[in-house]
């Protein structure tokens, strides 16, 4: 069995595209990412990938906490309006009309 090196590139599409919420209930984003998946079924974990000069970045480190919502077709212009545009600018969630809700801790 002979070795093959690989030169550094990205092998696999980043998907799904979804959409993370961020922050707490006074100053909440809601970003569009491609960079997530699973890393360990047992238990249970996600991840996701944000660049440090994204204005969620913060609200993340701060946190600790995030939501993954997974997409619909009808959810798709509101995933790409929140994949270009900044919470920095605009209340994401005021524009698309989401609702904000405090998740129950069981």
């Amino acid at each position: 069995m002979s070795k093959t090196e690989l030169k550094g590139a990205t092998l696999l599409a980043p998907l799904p595209v979804v959409m993370v919420s961020a922050g707490d209930f006074d100053n909440a984003n809601i970003i569009t990412v491609a960079w997530t998946g699973i890393v360990c079924s047992a238990p249970p974990r996600v991840y996701i990938s944000v660049r440090r000069d994204r204005y969620s970045y913060g609200l993340l480190k701060k946190s600790g906490e995030f939501v993954i919502n997974f997409t619909s077709e009808s959810l798709l212009p509101a995933c790409d309006y929140c994949g270009i545009r900044s919470g920095r600018e605009i209340d994401k969630f005021s524009e698309m009309k989401f609702t904000k809700e405090r998740a129950s801790h069981t």
